[in-house]
């Protein structure tokens, strides 16, 4: 029913019928699609699907550009609090251009940065009423629910079942995960994150007087939904931390002290309790503490945060670089694993690590302090008053948001700690959508934008600019990742089978014109470099005899690949294979002993250079010697393996 209140329409729920309330609506929408389709994109951790939804953070800006010019005059207020964090962003960005051995693989990270930022940015400034924020967290909730359903389905009826809708070619879960849930992901880590960050925000919903009784009972409902997909995933590590969550979350909910310690204790008792039993009465649960993967799977988060903490005692001001981490493991002289890792499953230790101390100060400083301020209000705040019209106690609007964000925020950055949260866009999304809570509720709004036509239609107009520029910057990358990706894992594939040596010719020809595109949209991929050469090298068992005419174009991407990364061992591999292939062997030697300089502890490296020497009969021991430091590092690396057991018949 519309009212009319100071010459202006007002609707329910809806709010003022203006332009202004228009766009927050819009923006208010878009938000909620972008959660929703992430979620539906595997939670956008694969390139093709942030291609497909990088439109909707350029049209947040164009939204919010929209909405500067139709507020009303005296109400262009905007947040300084998103500036607290560009000074990181800066660094990020010099960290890509300067110091990162892998700079194409930092502005993956810099453009998720950014949209971020973005996601940020317009959350403080726009969806000005509590029904905007209230109906964002809702459909964030959906998308959430959306995930838990799938992640029933999976444990009950299909375990392979992913909710991917961005590829035209079909995806499975690894094997190793089948028959846990993993929800609307690839892997139940990301999944019991997930879980954990909004476990907080349902059981305060549920155990506080401030929703209706219905609501609350319907929420208590859910979040029993979401405490059993968290048992489905079979993740130890979110069962004690869910624990712990149990001791936290009572502060949110209670007056008094002893209430609240009361209830704290009581839930972990009664937490530690329930995971037991349910462990101990599953098979599947029982069983995998005692599996051979659970206990490897201790050990290796255990050598990734050493060698987290080793990079960083070795650059502790820079660190490695901006998406470095990955390539530094691999070079290590210390460790080795037998599949190169791109997070230490600790996302303080992966700031730390690449970006130093100057990084993590950068980007946790402005949060420390939204925290503290977001307390201080909170502890200012009465926990209950007499609302008109409602029957009882309510606990006030501003404390209810307090105690879900802080709350969550503080289930967000446990999960920081115990699992990768950054490499997965959905659950970074959840926490830049807590932490603009925290701050709409703590932080007034304190630049105020002159109400003169120049000043509002050049905002617009710099937003519009904004939003081209990160499309453009951001699709080129993003498309030629997507491909080299696709081309990747078909080219593993192509030769797990052996199908370059006989099968579909043309499947190869595929994955060399992949990599090709992927070289078009962005000639800086080096990793696309590698795999062109890389491709182009495997033409080579189809007739030696004709490969002549091929070699010299897979010299030059490799040598391309150097150019552009002289830090990166895989590079200086690549070129080696690609001349010996075409007969440079001084050089192709040359190229194998720097890689394996670069990475003296890597096992791909060893089989590489023993692999070259295997073709010289009076170098057989040599390479047998080096075959055997590749097998002692990693006792997996099937083709040295199959490699050595040749040359001993020989």
């Amino acid at each position: 029913m519309a009212t009319r209140t100071k010459w202006q329409l007002r609707i329910f729920l809806f709010g003022r019928l203006n332009w202004a309330n228009f766009f927050d609506w819009l923006i208010t929408l878009c938000l909620g699609v972008i959660f929703i389709a992430t979620t539906l994109f595997l939670g956008g951790v694969r390139p093709d699907g942030q291609l497909i939804l990088l439109p909707l953070y350029s049209l947040l800006l164009i939204l919010h550009g929209c909405w500067v010019v139709s507020v009303e005059k005296g109400h262009r207020r905007l947040s300084h609090v998103p500036l607290m964090f560009v000074p990181g962003l800066m660094w990020l960005l010099y960290s890509v251009f300067w110091i990162s051995p892998v700079p194409w693989r930092g502005w993956y990270e810099m453009i998720h940065a950014l949209q971020l930022f973005v996601v940020f940015w317009v959350l403080l400034n726009n969806l000005r009423s509590r029904t905007h924020l209230g109906a964002l967290i809702i459909m964030s909730l959906v998308a959430a629910c959306i995930a838990v359903s799938n992640g029933f389905y999976q444990y009950f009826q299909q375990p392979g079942n992913l909710l991917n809708i961005a590829s035209d070619f079909p995806l499975e879960i690894h094997s190793e995960f089948l028959g846990r849930a993993t929800g609307a992901f690839a892997d139940p880590n990301s999944f019991a994150a997930l879980l954990l960050i909004l476990f907080p925000l349902l059981v305060i919903s549920a155990a506080v007087p401030r929703l209706t009784v219905i609501l609350r009972i319907l929420v208590f409902y859910i979040s029993l939904m979401f405490l059993g997909a968290l048992v489905f995933t079979q993740s130890y590590w979110a069962i004690v931390a869910a624990t712990i969550l149990f001791g936290i979350v009572p502060w949110f909910c209670f007056r008094s002290r002893t209430r609240r310690i009361v209830y704290s204790i009581t839930g972990v008792a009664l937490a530690s309790i329930l995971f037991t039993i349910v462990i101990e009465n599953i098979p599947r649960l029982s069983n995998g503490l005692q599996h051979k993967s659970y206990q490897e799977g201790v050990g290796t988060r255990s050598v990734l945060w050493k060698e987290a903490l080793a990079m960083t005692a070795e650059n502790p001001i820079t660190g490695v670089g901006a998406g470095a981490f990955g390539a530094s493991f691999e070079q290590s002289p210390r460790v080795a694993l037998a599949n190169a890792p791109v997070t230490p499953h600790n996302d303080y230790l992966l700031v730390l690590s690449q970006l130093g101390i100057v990084g993590l100060s950068l980007f946790g400083i402005p949060v420390l302090l939204i925290l503290r301020k977001s307390l201080k209000r909170w502890r200012s705040e009465p926990y209950s008053l007499k609302i008109q019209d409602k029957k009882g106690l309510r606990v006030p609007t501003l404390r209810f948001f307090l105690s879900i964000g802080i709350a969550s925020m503080l289930a967000f950055g446990l999960c920081l700690a115990l699992t990768f949260i950054f490499y997965v866009p959905l659950l970074s999304l959840y926490g830049v959508l807590l932490l603009a809570v925290l701050v709409k509720a703590s932080f007034d709004r304190k630049f105020k934008l002159p109400d003169h036509k120049v000043t509002i239609i050049g905002y617009a107009l710099l937003a519009t600019c904004a939003s081209f520029s990160f499309y453009v910057l951001s699709s080129n990358r993003l498309e030629s990742h997507a491909l080299e990706l696709r081309a990747h894992q078909e080219l593993d594939n192509v030769a797990s089978l052996q199908i370059h040596i006989s099968g579909n010719i043309a499947l190869l020809d595929r994955i060399i014109r992949l990599h090709e595109d992927a070289l078009i949209v962005d000639s800086f991929n080096v990793d696309a470099l590698l795999g062109l050469s890389s491709s182009i090298c495997q033409t080579y068992y189809r007739n030696p005899a004709t490969f002549e005419n091929k070699s010299m174009r897979a010299v030059s991407c490799a040598s391309k690949a150097v150019e552009l990364s002289p830090k990166y061992w895989k590079t200086w591999a690549h070129l080696g294979i690609a001349r010996a292939l075409n007969g440079d062997t001084r050089l192709a030697e040359d190229a194998l002993v720097e890689a394996l300089k670069l990475a003296p502890n890597n096992s791909n490296a060893h089989y590489y250079y023993a692999a070259y020497l295997s073709i010289n009969k009076d170098r057989t021991e040599d390479a047998l010697g080096i075959l055997r430091r590749a097998l002692e590092i990693n006792p997996r690396n099937d083709a040295a393996a199959r490699l050595q057991r040749k040359l001993r018949i020989l």
